[in-house]
């Protein structure tokens, strides 16, 4: 079932795939209201909801029911995983562009404001993210600084993007049909998608400000298990194949396997000296 209104078509569609589960509602609120609360305010807020607590279903509706922007997408088909539910999001999406955003995450007030300036000012880009202050439990543990301009070879170690940091032209998300479905791009299908953009010759860009609260698991391997490390593996091996990586940053191709093997306590070390060195190197950004 879809709550859809009729009102005037909006410039940016806001995805956000929700499967709360936590007993405090906080984040969810907290992440909902971020958006509502930006300075543009020519968008839709599509939420595909599935797998939620009935204490979170309720605040949505409520939250919904407050506000016109909100677009409920609730099918008891879709399946739980985040890629089908952006997709069904995408498929009702009316902006031209597409922008993303998590459950449990906040967003600046200025950010859709900023990514919206940035993409009309710079044709030849193709999708826009920040860099983010790093939360547990909504408490502030660091920063993440990205490049501006991520090159194919930043995609090696890490990510250079945030994916609900990102907000891309609504063409091209629709040129590479949306996010993979395949059961190899579970957990990464963030990963997968920047990478067959990239492998199209569209380049994304980071703003240098941190416009975003991004929470992170508690633990340093995160909440992904050997299946999921898996799945990145292929996941690279397929897209640094195709990008000309290979056999150069084979080593890469199965570092998640590598990081699921290390001991909690080395990856936490690892982890902190990033944050730290990402730390130092913001302090001259914005």
């Amino acid at each position: 079932m879809t709550h859809m209104r009729e009102n005037k078509k909006p410039l940016v569609s806001v995805l956000m795939g929700v499967c709360y589960r936590r007993k405090d509602l906080g984040l969810l609120k907290r992440s909902v209201e971020s958006v509502l609360n930006q300075t543009f305010t020519n968008f839709e807020l599509l939420i595909c909801d599935g797998g939620s607590s009935d204490e979170a279903i309720h605040l949505l509706d409520s939250l919904a029911n407050d506000d016109h922007r909100i677009q409920l997408v609730r099918d008891n088909r879709i399946p739980t995983d985040l890629a089908h539910k952006l997709n069904v999001c995408l498929h009702y999406a009316r902006g031209d562009l597409i922008a993303r955003m998590d459950d449990d995450d906040f967003s600046a007030p200025e950010r859709f404001e900023r990514q919206v300036q940035y993409l009309e000012s710079h044709p030849d880009i193709a999708f826009v993210g920040c860099n983010v202050t790093l939360q547990i439990d909504g408490k502030w543990v660091g920063n993440r600084i990205f490049p501006e301009y991520p090159q194919v070879r930043d995609f090696c170690f890490t990510q250079p993007f945030i994916h609900p940091t990102l907000m891309f032209r609504r063409e091209i998300m629709l040129d590479v049909n949306g996010y993979s479905e395949d059961k190899y791009c579970l957990l990464c299908e963030d990963y997968d998608l920047l990478l067959r953009l990239y492998e199209q010759g569209l380049k994304g860009a980071n703003l240098q400000e941190r416009l975003l609260d991004y929470t992170i698991p508690p633990t340093a391997k995160g909440n992904r298990k050997i299946p999921h490390r898996w799945n990145e593996t292929v996941t690279r091996w397929r897209h640094f194949r195709k990008l000309g990586l290979l056999p150069q940053k084979t080593i890469f191709v199965i570092k998640p396997l590598i990081v699921g093997m290390l001991p909690e306590k080395l990856l936490h070390m690892i982890k902190k000296f990033y944050l730290s060195k990402d730390l130092h190197d913001g302090k001259n950004s914005t």
